[in-house]
C-alpha cells in the first residue's frame, strides 16, 4: 500500500510517499506525477519502507522525463535501507538527493547533480 500526498508551494511540487513503492503501487506515483505542472519536483521518501526494482526504475524514468522537460527532480530523505538500495544499484549517482528539507542543503545537492551530467 502507498499513500501519496502532494504539496505545491512557490513553483515546487513536493510528493510525499508513505508505504511501499513497488510494482503494485508504482502506478499511483506515475498517475500523480503525470498531473504535476511545476518546474521543480521533490519526491519525499522518508515514509517509504520498501522499494523494489520497479519503484527504482520509476524514479529514474520520472527524473529523466523531468530533465528532458527542462525541470529538476530531487529525492528527499530516503530511509537508510532505501538509500542503501539506491546506492547499490547506482541511482545515488543518477538522482539528486537530500537528507534535509532546507533550501541550502537542496541547492548544494542540485549543484552536485549538475556537475555529474
Amino acid at each position: 500500500m502507498l499513500k501519496v500526498d502532494v504539496y505545491v508551494v512557490g513553483g515546487v511540487c513536493r510528493i510525499v510517499l508513505n508505504g511501499e513503492l513497488d510494482m503494485e503501487t508504482v502506478a499511483q506515483l506515475q498517475e500523480v506525477v503525470g498531473k504535476v505542472k511545476e518546474h521543480t519536483l521533490e519526491v519525499d521518501l522518508s515514509g517509504v519502507s520498501l522499494v523494489d526494482s520497479t519503484g527504482l526504475k520509476s524514479l529514474l524514468d520520472i527524473s529523466n522525463d523531468w530533465r528532458q522537460k527542462g525541470g529538476q527532480m530531487l529525492i528527499l530523505r530516503p530511509q537508510p535501507e532505501v538509500a542503501e538500495v539506491m546506492r547499490l544499484v547506482g541511482l545515488d549517482r543518477l538522482l539528486a538527493q537530500s537528507t534535509a528539507l532546507d533550501g541550502e542543503e537542496k541547492e548544494e545537492q542540485d549543484d552536485r547533480s549538475r556537475h555529474r551530467e
